[in-house]
């Protein structure tokens, strides 16, 4: 094997790289066995993704797009009073929109626009049942529904295209015959232009639902989003695997919103105009009344103009001031006049005229007066007071005197009765003047109550005309963008997710559990398990031998395993270049791991090299030596050690082989350990080092007893057994520990019933490792092909697999 002295100095110290690891190359090559366990896997992983493919139902995507325009943009001329007035909405909220759509009377409406209320199941074989839509092969007509808030249901066997049987019945019922079915009372027609044939099965479920349980079974494959970017755009999709349905639910979703939006802006519209109609006759009535009102004011309170009507007053009030000051002239001159008349010192004096007294009989009078007077006062100058004449004069002076006072008196009566007339006008006006600005401010009032009513009345008016105009041209604020588009090809099943998943599941479960295998295993494996455990050196691998004679190595043989022993030997040589008939210990950890067949195999190898070789048994407590090398057991060491035999009673020669002998172990004795302590064993050991050239020592485990470190000063080099597949990877601490504490001389590693497996010899992972991969394995000529297996019993057959999978 490992001939070309890797791992191994002149010296025989150990210079191999401990940081070497399985590499995943050397893993797959290493596992190539398992390699008809993960094709299997991935058929069987196939064959799955197949059946989950065949069978699972075809769910399609079907996509439409719908504009929701921005009212409030398109009519500007909206007034913000009345749309909060009848809480019309100025702007476009999607999320609403949303919720309109998705919700229980918009899917309930199209249901029933879709005539969903009324389902057909054709049923299948190996899936469940297939809605038949938008046609079936059966129409249900319901003639009188016994309870409508409750569904029923029934199956009808199709016999013939004039037939069916109901439900588990097994009387035929004529199509379009009338029957019963949970109270309700039906009719069920045949339409001949679906064949039943195209159907698995001539049975078909019939369901009949109230609408909220039908619109509430299209709910659940329905999404609408809005579109990116912040467009009033919303996408509606829907997941079913009827793809007609899923087109036809989202366009019926699109119409009936637009008849809802159209439906509301009508009622909206004609609840508008009853309300204007409403008040505008209200308005009208309350207009007419205060009309009525204003005209009843202005003529109870005298209200025409006020502004005309306040100069008047003014103008009157100062009319009626200067005239009373006017009066009160004429009454002081008056009184003047009456004291100056009615004074006696004045009774012969001119009376004044022109003050302002135009009174004709008092004017008369006092000019008859000023006449008399200037008269006397003429004759007074011709004649003497007492002269007749003068007597006369002065009597009708007198006269005319005291009616010029009497004159004067009514006069100023009358100048009197005519101021206090024109004062009390006076009072008069002015109190209406002070009544006027109450009147103004009562009347402001009215006018202005007449004028918001007349201005509600205009307003009323011309939304109405607005509302008219609008209600005649009422549209949808909707538009639909894309009407419903099938993808032809289904979203699920996905057969490239599905076969990739199974595939990929079907190469990870089998490569998982042999890594978990790999994981759990506790025994040493590959030649890796033991170079990561203990830095002792390997000196080579042993393969698997299926030969019934433990002796493999003859002088002729070419086996697979002969030449491994040869590397062995070669290996050997290095660590023995420089010790004189070297003395080879052969130890393991329990039994059964190989150090017969080791020490066997390798004595045999060196004899064939022309090296006298002896084999000595010293594993006293269970020998197989002899057994294999098919020799009868005689005397040996233990007779050696009690003085009852000498070296040459000892030695047996293996026949067929020269320079090939053997020492047996002799009689098991009661005290194996203390017999090799014994001082005799030097004296033996001493013998033979002169006799033989080689020395190999079969000793006892020595994870099991002290023997092989009792036999370890003898020895040049320790040949430390470990078998594939069998010795613990624990116990690799065990030479760990001799070789670090030297509690054995030169301890390296041979590594025995390594197997060839998958074409990758599974020991050696690098140099010349890859037997069987580049033409040199077993099959290929260069090496003796091995002695045919001997039969195994069954039962042996299956602990051998159990202990290779789970040992």
């Amino acid at each position: 094997m490992a001939g070309n002295n890797n791992g191994f100095e002149q010296n025989g110290v150990s210079t191999q790289d401990m940081s070497w690891k399985l590499g995943p190359r050397d893993f797959v090559l290493k596992n190539l066995k398992y390699l008809p366990w993960i094709i299997l896997s991935t058929l069987i992983a196939f064959g799955l993704a197949y059946i989950k493919v065949r069978y699972t139902r075809r769910i399609y995507h079907v996509q439409a797009s719908m504009l929701i325009k921005n009212e409030r943009a398109q009519m500007g001329g909206k007034d913000d009073r009345f749309d909060e007035l009848f809480m019309t909405q100025g702007s476009t909220n999607l999320n609403n929109e949303i919720q309109i759509l998705t919700s229980r009377p918009v899917l309930q409406r199209a249901a029933q626009d879709l005539d969903f209320q009324t389902r057909y199941y054709g049923t299948g074989k190996v899936v469940k049942s297939v809605l038949a839509y938008p046609e079936a092969p059966v129409k249900l007509e319901i003639l009188q529904v016994f309870d409508s808030a409750v569904g029923f249901g029934f199956t009808a066997n199709v016999i013939d295209d004039t037939k069916f049987l109901l439900n588990k019945s097994t009387k035929p019922i004529a199509f379009g015959e009338p029957f019963v079915i949970s109270g309700n009372h039906c009719v069920l027609t045949r339409n001949t232009s679906i064949p039943i044939n195209s159907f698995s099965s001539p049975v078909i479920v019939v369901r009949w639902d109230p609408v909220w349980i039908a619109a509430e079974s299209l709910i659940g494959g329905l999404k609408i989003v809005q579109a990116p970017d912040q467009a009033t755009i919303l996408i509606l999709s829907y997941e079913t695997e009827n793809k007609i349905l899923g087109k036809n639910l989202l366009n019926m979703l699109m119409k009936v919103y637009d008849s809802l939006i159209v439906e509301d802006k009508n009622k909206v519209a004609l609840n508008t105009l009853g309300f204007i109609n409403n008040r505008l006759s209200d308005l009208e009535t309350q207009l007419n009344n205060l009309e009525s009102g204003i005209k009843s004011f202005r003529a109870n309170n005298e209200v025409y103009d006020i502004e005309g009507q306040s100069k008047m007053y003014l103008d009157n009030i100062g009319q009626s001031t200067k005239d009373i000051q006017e009066l009160e002239t004429r009454i002081n001159v008056t009184d003047y006049l009456m004291k100056y008349v009615n004074d006696n010192k004045n009774i012969y004096e001119l009376v004044p005229v022109n003050l302002g007294i135009e009174e004709p009989a008092l004017t008369q009078l006092i000019a008859e007066y000023n006449r008399l007077v200037l008269e006397r006062k003429a004759n007074l100058k011709t004649t003497t007071p007492s002269n007749p004449l003068i007597v006369n004069m002065e009597a009708a002076i007198e006269k005319i005197r005291h009616n010029i006072g009497q004159a004067l008196l009514n006069v100023r009566n009358a100048y009197v009765i005519a101021r206090n007339n024109i004062s009390q006008r006076k009072g008069g006006v002015e109190s209406d003047l002070r009544s006027l600005p109450g009147k103004s401010m009562q009347l402001v009032n009215i006018n202005r109550r007449e004028k918001i009513l007349e201005d509600l009345y205009s307003f009323l008016l011309q939304k109405k005309l607005e509302t008219s105009i609008s209600s005649a041209s009422t549209i949808s604020n909707s538009k639909v963008v894309e009407p419903a588009l099938i993808n032809e090809n289904p979203i699920s099943p996905n057969k490239n997710k599905i076969y990739t998943l199974y595939l990929l599941f079907g190469v990870i479960i089998p490569i998982g559990v042999i890594v978990l295998l790999e994981l759990l295993r506790d025994k040493v494996d590959n030649r890796v398990d033991v170079e990561k455990r203990t830095n002792a050196p390997i000196l080579g691998e042993i393969g698997h031998s299926d030969d019934e004679n433990v002796l493999v190595v003859t002088k002729n043989s070419r086996r697979f395993v002969a030449e491994q022993f040869r590397i062995l030997r070669s290996n050997l040589k290095y660590m023995t270049s420089k010790k004189e008939n070297p003395s080879l210990l052969v130890t393991s950890s329990f039994s059964s791991e190989g150090k017969s067949f080791i020490s066997t195999n390798i004595a045999s190898v060196m004899a064939l090299a022309g090296k006298k070789t002896v084999i000595m048994e010293f594993d006293i407590r269970k020998p197989k030596v002899l057994e294999g090398l098919g020799l009868k057991r005689k005397m040996g060491i233990t007779n050696y050690i009690i003085g009852r035999a000498t070296l040459n009673d000892i030695i047996m020669p293996v026949p067929g082989l020269e320079n090939l002998y053997v020492i047996a172990c002799g009689p098991i004795p009661p005290n194996p350990a203390e017999l090799l302590l014994d001082s005799k064993l030097d004296e033996l050991m001493q013998e033979v080092r002169r006799n033989f050239e080689v020395i190999v020592m079969d000793s006892a485990p020595v994870g099991l007893v002290s023997d092989s470190v009792t036999l370890g000063k003898y020895a040049d080099v320790t040949m430390y057994v470990v078998r594939m597949g069998y010795t613990y990877r624990k116990i690799l601490r065990l030479v760990e520990d001799l070789y670090q504490e030297k509690k054995l001389p030169s301890v390296s590693i041979v590594l025995n019933d390594v197997k060839l497996e998958g074409g990758y010899y599974s020991g050696y992972y690098g140099g010349y490792g890859y037997y069987g991969g580049y033409g040199y394995g077993i099959e290929s000529g260069y090496f003796e092909k091995p002695a045919k297996k001997k039969a195994v019993p069954p039962h042996k057959q299956v602990m051998r697999w159990w202990n290779k999978w789970f040992g």
